[in-house]
């Protein structure tokens, strides 16, 4: 296990999955602001854990600047957790933009993540859909990574043993049927988003309303469809996505060829995106704001909601380049590293509870 922040903060509810919650962190010695995934150790179905364990042993192998990046790991408290970067917008689901070229600088990205898992990672992430891309809107411009792994597959191992996974509506055809992924049904999905995204999240298979998932993964699979190409999309937009959405396998392009597709290329009014993440905002030389997250753990008990008030006011500004975010004092919680756990369960400030529902269904 790689090392994570010994002590750090846990703020409000970012997101929730079938198991897993995202919660807003603040690593209490440096003051970086950062995401963690978590899990409750008996509380989370052995797959659930295993899905988790999976996206961390393939994350802390991963460097690109289009992936998220995974910042540590540990368990503390009963919950697994992985500390990850911070993108404060959101994601391409949440978005609805509609605007072209948003959706082809965010499909850039991607198209750019998904070259190098590919060829250079031998990783096919297996679930490629808008709420797995998340967005900072920043002065550098719009910028999208691809995230959660959990259902990832290094290409060296594959195997007959292989448990599909992914989401039914972006689901390659080949994986519908029970088929090994390949880097080309991760393309297909890339598709399948792009869609979602020039859609502002419409339908990707009218026809397939009111399916349950195993029906829709049997029409999408055995049937002869294709995903509904956009008529708000422009004609080179359209062209981009027959590219992607070639039934057979074989014959769709490639992540390397769609970066040279018209559609992907960089138009003359767009900003080259700087692919950073909110950890690179935070300045040195700001040493009050950096003295006050320093003292969040050591005060929090006696000066708590000062602090933290203090605090959701940096965070705001390492945040302003977009995103809806509520900060509430009550909502954070004190997390110490393995060290502070062996002295006892008095030694965590618990200040907030989580709850967690199972999302079903074809999304």
């Amino acid at each position: 296990m790689e090392s994570a922040a010994t002590s750090w903060v846990r703020g409000r509810r970012l997101g929730i999955g079938a198991h897993a919650v995202v919660h807003l962190a603040v690593d209490n010695s440096t003051g970086h602001v950062f995401a963690v995934k978590s899990l409750g150790l008996t509380s989370s179905p052995l797959a659930s854990l295993l899905s988790l364990e999976n996206e961390i042993q393939i994350l802390k192998t991963l460097r690109s600047p289009y992936v998220v990046s995974y910042l540590g790991d540990d368990t503390v408290g009963g919950r697994r957790d992985l500390h990850l970067e911070f993108m404060p917008s959101g994601t391409a689901a949440d978005a609805a933009m509609g605007d072209e070229l948003r959706v082809r600088a965010y499909a850039r990205c991607v198209a750019h993540a998904l070259r190098y898992l590919h060829d250079v990672a031998g990783v096919v992430h297996c679930d490629v859909k808008g709420r797995n891309v998340l967005l900072h809107e920043g002065g550098g411009g719009p910028v999208a990574k691809l995230a959660d792994f959990g259902v990832a597959v290094r290409l060296a191992a594959a195997s007959g043993g292989w448990v599909r996974g992914g989401t039914p509506l972006w689901m390659a055809p080949e994986v519908a049927r029970g088929e090994l992924p390949t880097p080309a049904a991760d393309v297909w999905s890339l598709g399948c988003t792009v869609i979602e995204m020039a859609t502002g999240g419409a339908s990707l298979w009218p026809d397939l309303a009111g399916e349950d998932a195993v029906g829709a993964m049997l029409r999408i699979g055995y049937g002869e469809g294709t995903p509904e190409l956009p008529a708000q999309l422009s004609e080179v937009g359209r062209d981009f996505l027959t590219k992607c959405l070639r039934r057979d396998a074989k014959e769709r392009w490639t992540a390397e060829q769609l970066l040279s597709h018209p559609f992907l290329a960089k138009q003359s009014t767009e900003t080259e995106p700087s692919p950073r993440g909110v950890l690179e905002w935070t300045s040195n030389d700001d040493d009050d704001t950096i003295k006050e997250f320093e003292s969040i753990a050591h005060n929090y008990e006696e000066e708590g909601g000062e602090i933290i008030a203090g605090a959701r006011e940096r965070l705001r500004e390492l945040a302003s380049g977009g995103g809806d975010l509520s900060w509430w004092p009550e909502g954070w919680e004190l997390v110490r590293g393995a060290e502070a756990e062996e002295g006892g369960e008095e030694n965590r400030q618990q200040r907030c509870s989580v709850s967690c529902c199972r999302c079903n269904g074809l999304h």
